[in-house]
């Protein structure tokens, strides 16, 4: 007899192993809920709050961490960090049922959590389908500006414009994000106007050219979205998340998909001195708020994609924070989208200066990212898919 010490690094691995001793279909399922440890931050919770959280827990298998300070109570609140597996919190939140200091809806919170729907597999946008079945998804990089920081004036010819989108598409991007204004740090504002003549005799091309890729309009005014949108487009793609109240009833109106990104400031000064004191929980709490601002305004939350805005207001660190994190961002129920093609903190950590070289690096990240997002932005559609398809047959699928 032999004895060795596994390592299941995914579910494809999990299942391999127990399709290999002969088990019946429905055992991964009950393995993979002892298996996986699930964990929830919460706060600020009131001190003698904390201490019932984590007695509970620890009375149902799992653990809590919070505050060395909640034992005497010299902070009057803490936050909590609960985990465990989904037996070990189910059993907690029965306990917490009819305990004071607002724990009863703590639990009901916890349980939505865990029993949130899956992501639909298809998102509808006006005429075309969004299919994520084979995740993630690719949307490609089409900049027809004079100033955007890696490729700016190649595509300022529609026809090149056109011809580049295309070529990309064919490549297998879903998506074709087309911008008219550079968000480069310190680049200037650009009138409806201006994006308007960029923008639109392409939109009415690639809308015209390509029946399967869906068109992304990069804008934060609503006149040129909407424009857009009746030109063929079937997504806008807000840096400013709503920093204009009426681009989520234009979105509303025309069935649009919307994608909503943090930043801390705007593109002129968003570098100048970016400060957090917890850049995922910050990030998350600002994107949950604007996505309850566009339901509000009849934005079906399953056309929402959030953007953790890789680059807009942050230094290295919060970079390389919220990409580690970025699929918690999943649990407010919309697809996450990331951005990190050619940025500069990619040239910080490789000392790589001239941002169209950064391409090699934006793959690695993108294989990284795989497992943690829904679609990735980039400029070499095709070398991050193949990038992605080798990390695919590598892992087993997952």
């Amino acid at each position: 007899m032999r004895i060795r010490k596994l390592c299941l690094d995914n579910d494809s691995d999990w299942r391999e192993e127990i399709d290999g001793v002969g088990a019946d279909p429905g055992t991964w399922e009950r393995v993979r809920r002892k298996n996986r440890v699930l964990a929830f931050r919460l706060g600020p919770l009131p001190c003698p709050a904390a201490s019932i959280l984590k007695q509970a827990m620890l009375s149902a298998g799992g653990d809590a961490v919070v505050s060395r300070h909640t034992i005497t109570c010299s902070e009057k609140t803490t936050d909590a960090l609960v985990f465990g597996s989904e037996k070990n919190l189910r059993r907690c939140v029965e306990s917490l049922r009819d305990q004071p200091f607002g724990l009863s809806g703590i639990a009901d919170r916890l349980v939505a959590l865990m029993e949130s729907p899956a992501l639909p597999p298809k998102m509808d946008l006006a005429e075309r389908v969004l299919s994520f079945e084979n995740l993630p998804l690719i949307m490609g990089i089409l900049n027809v500006t004079p100033d955007s920081f890696s490729d700016g004036g190649e595509f300022l010819e529609s026809d090149r414009a056109v011809e580049y989108a295309i070529r990309m598409a064919e490549e297998g991007a879903a998506v074709i994000d087309v911008g008219g204004e550079s968000t480069r740090p310190g680049a200037e504002e650009v009138s409806p106007e201006g994006q308007l003549r960029r923008t639109i005799p392409v939109v009415e091309a690639l809308a015209d050219a390509l029946s399967a890729t869906v068109i992304s309009i990069d804008t934060s005014s609503p006149r040129v979205a909407s424009e857009a949108l009746r030109a063929g487009a079937g997504i806008v793609n807000d840096v400013t998340a709503l920093s204009v109240e009426e681009m989520a009833r234009t979105v509303a109106d025309a069935g649009a998909g919307l994608i909503l990104m943090h930043m801390q400031g705007t593109p002129r000064t968003m570098q100048a001195d970016p400060r957090y004191e917890d850049v995922v929980g910050e990030v998350y709490g600002f994107l949950e708020d604007r996505v309850a601002v566009a339901v509000e305004a009849g934005v079906e939350r399953s056309r929402i994609m959030v953007d953790p805005g890789i680059g807009f207001g942050k230094l290295l660190g919060h970079n390389l924070s919220l990409l580690r994190r970025a699929g918690e961002l999943r649990s407010m129920g919309c697809r996450v989208l990331v951005g990190h093609s050619r940025k500069s903190f990619l040239g910080q950590l490789t000392g790589i200066e001239d941002a169209a070289e950064r391409d090699s690096v934006t793959r690695l990240v993108s294989v990284l990212l795989a497992g943690r997002v829904d679609m990735l932005r980039v400029h070499d559609v095709g070398g991050t898919l193949e990038a992605l398809e080798i990390a695919r047959t590598l892992i087993g699928g997952d």
